[in-house]
């Protein structure tokens, strides 16, 4: 028996939280990478400019349509100097999604995460070593040293990615706000 509609949509409203306009203004990855910024400068207010060149944005004007993004979220400040300064709602948030690309397959019009295959091999190098130590333990033992040396080796390369594409959000900051 499901829910009625009404009673879905009831649910979603109520577990939609006051957090929505923060969430959805750091969903684009340069205005993210803006409010990083802005907190890295903290206490300190920022222009258009200095953020532009730091950041090594294309033009002032993108510059300030993700600031009225932050702006417009309650995370920044507009100062009457037309400079910029993180509010205590963007200083309080401890946690941030990300966004993350990932390889996938498509087969048969579905996509499916590379890390499917990766997973299903090591259930097989498992299932196959538990198999192996009641027949041959040497065996059994190279085998999963093996296998255990090909995981570490792949999530190396997958930490290795993921910290490239979060590279993106860094930039070369002062001597003095390290």
């Amino acid at each position: 028996m499901g829910y009625p509609y009404n009673f879905l949509l009831y649910l979603d409203t109520f577990m939609k939280s006051q957090d929505t306009p923060i969430i959805e203004a750091l969903d684009h990855p340069s205005t993210l990478k803006l409010f990083l910024f802005a907190r890295s400068m903290y206490p300190e207010d920022f222009g258009v400019r200095e953020a532009k060149r730091k950041l090594e944005f294309n033009s002032p004007s993108t510059v300030l349509w993700h600031l009225d993004k932050l702006t417009e979220a309650n995370l920044i400040e507009k100062l009457p100097t037309n400079r910029y300064k993180l509010v205590k709602t963007g200083l309080d948030i401890k946690e941030i999604n990300v966004p993350i690309k990932f390889s996938a397959q498509i087969i048969k019009g579905e996509l499916i995460p590379r890390r499917i295959f990766l997973i299903s091999l090591l259930l097989t190098a498992f299932i196959v070593t538990f198999v192996f130590i009641f027949i041959n333990p040497l065996v059994a033992s190279i085998n999963g040293a093996v296998f255990l040396a090909i995981s570490c080796i792949l999530y190396v390369l997958n930490f290795l990615s993921v910290k490239k594409q979060l590279s993106f959000y860094s930039w070369e900051r002062d001597e003095n706000q390290k």
